[in-house]
């Protein structure tokens, strides 16, 4: 892979990953898991070239992900990124648990028991998404099926309805 320099290089990757993965069957929970392990190799400092970070998120992709070396102390941003993934991982088990992920309106959003909010439940999307709206990168025009919407959209209200807002 030829070095990323700019979050639009990243983006462009990420955006055909997710494509890619839009064709796969598996879980956010599974490619979260094998993120997580994968992560634990890099060592200190965790600090990833944009290029290194693409390694990873491609590497997530295989089910047969193995587990890797943990080191024996982690620096602060991977302890505080490592909680993160581990806190939505709950949350992804205790949604499936209740059955929440087979509500067939979950795009809209649903709460998990921890009260974070969640739009996301596939790789694919959840990878856009974040990129997206971590490092920016999409452009209008982009082959994603993201786009502008025009004019009000639909959203579920307090009682569980669809409205426009």
């Amino acid at each position: 892979m030829a070095e990323m320099k700019t979050n639009r290089e990243l983006y462009s990757f990420v955006s055909a990953l997710a494509k890619r993965l839009s064709e796969s069957t598996l879980t956010l929970e599974s490619y979260l898991e094998n993120m997580r392990r994968l992560a634990r190799a890099y060592g200190q400092p965790m600090a990833l070239s944009l290029s290194e970070f693409a390694c990873l998120l491609e590497a997530s992709c295989e089910t047969s992900a193995r587990e890797a070396h943990v080191p024996s102390t982690q620096v602060e941003d991977y302890q505080a990124w490592d909680g993160r993934i581990a806190g939505q991982l709950e949350d992804l088990r205790e949604l499936r648990q209740a059955g929440s992920l087979e509500d067939k309106y979950r795009y809209f959003g649903i709460d998990a028991p921890s009260g974070a909010r969640w739009y996301n439940f596939d790789p694919n999307t959840y990878l856009e998404c974040g990129m997206a709206g971590t490092f920016g990168g999409w452009e209008e025009g982009d082959d994603t099926g993201r786009c502008y919407v025009p004019g009000k959209v639909a959203v579920l209200d307090a009682t569980g309805g669809m409205t426009a807002a």
